[in-house]
């Protein structure tokens, strides 16, 4: 008789700490994607200041002056897309990662470290683009992306490996589509020493890859 209330007791109390517990794990991850998302809107805002208004007299030479600035038109239009695609992967993650720990936190913070990195190879090829030192610069915003890929990588498989995610099937899909990033932005490191032009058209279709939901992986 005196058994039955303790016992009920002490199951009310694991439930109550296992909620507590699944909400202290919600609220960590909700920050972790709060803080990332306000990175990501500085690092893409960011890119926008490398385009400068020119100063010309008069409308021919205004257009002529706009018309030169194509490169910086290009490459702002290539790394909007590529971050812009990269928060939107950042943000299905964390809708199936559900719990976090040091680990993620850190691997977490060395992707956002890329992101704010970005605007300056940005910069960089789009000064360069028609120069001389167009496949160093090229090498530059290629390599950077490379980085990044393996990041992401590394973070989600770090997730996965750590049991953080919910059961689902889009999780082995997204491991499959994330596989070929790297092996995708290191070819684009060789198209650098050929043509940085081309390096932003390819930087542009590669977002629209990624940014192509996981289930599509799933299809036969």
């Amino acid at each position: 008789m005196t058994g039955r209330p303790v016992s009920s007791t002490t199951d009310a109390e694991r439930e109550r700490m296992g909620n507590q517990a699944d909400r202290l794990a919600l609220s960590e991850t909700s920050r972790i994607e709060a803080f990332s998302d306000g990175v990501f809107a500085i690092a893409i805002t960011l890119l926008i200041l490398e385009i400068q208004v020119p100063h010309a007299d008069g409308a021919e030479r205004l257009t002529a002056a706009l018309a030169h600035l194509w490169p910086s038109y290009l490459a702002f239009l290539a790394s909007f897309m590529t971050i812009g695609v990269m928060w939107m992967n950042h943000h299905r993650l964390f809708t199936l990662i559900e719990r976090s720990d040091g680990g993620l936190m850190a691997l977490n913070l060395l992707l956002l470290l890329g992101q704010t990195w970005i605007p300056f190879p940005t910069a960089l090829l789009a000064e360069h683009l028609r120069g001389r030192d167009m496949r160093v610069a090229g090498i530059v915003y290629a390599a950077s992306f490379f980085v990044i890929s393996i990041v992401f990588n590394v973070l989600w498989r770090y997730a996965v490996r750590m049991k953080l995610v919910a059961d689902d099937i889009n999780v082995d899909l997204i491991t499959k589509q994330y596989t070929l990033g790297p092996i995708m932005y290191g070819l684009l490191v060789v198209v650098a020493i050929y043509s940085a032009t081309w390096v932003l058209i390819l930087s542009a279709l590669y977002a629209l890859y990624f940014a192509l939901p996981p289930r599509i992986w799933g299809r036969k």
